[in-house]
């Protein structure tokens, strides 16, 4: 069994079903996605380090550069003039189950 996603891993799936759909998907059919969202949250947490001990940020500061930066940046492919269609909540359901199963 898996174990379940935390809240980071969370965050950037919920984004990549709005902002990157085919690649959620690419990765969800070859078993490689939740591979991708370790490697996210590794980065983000990489980054909150860093920007703690360069910048002297606290941990909610760093988060929050992390999270706009790496795990849900705000001006992803969503908030474009042509926004990908997202991911439908039945199939995010489906990808979530597997993820968790």
């Amino acid at each position: 069994m898996n174990e379940p996603l935390d809240s980071r891993q969370r965050v950037h799936l919920e984004w990549m079903f709005e902002n990157q759909p085919d690649l959620t998907r690419q990765l969800h059919q070859s078993g490689k996605l939740r591979q991708h969202l370790h490697r996210k949250n590794q980065q983000a947490l990489r980054l909150v380090h860093n920007l703690k001990q360069s910048r002297g940020l606290s941990e909610d500061e760093a988060f929050d550069v992390a999270m706009s930066s790496v795990l849900a940046p705000p001006d992803g492919p969503a908030m474009s003039d042509k926004p990908p269609e997202a991911v439908p909540w039945r199939e995010q359901e489906q990808i979530y189950k597997r993820l968790e199963a």
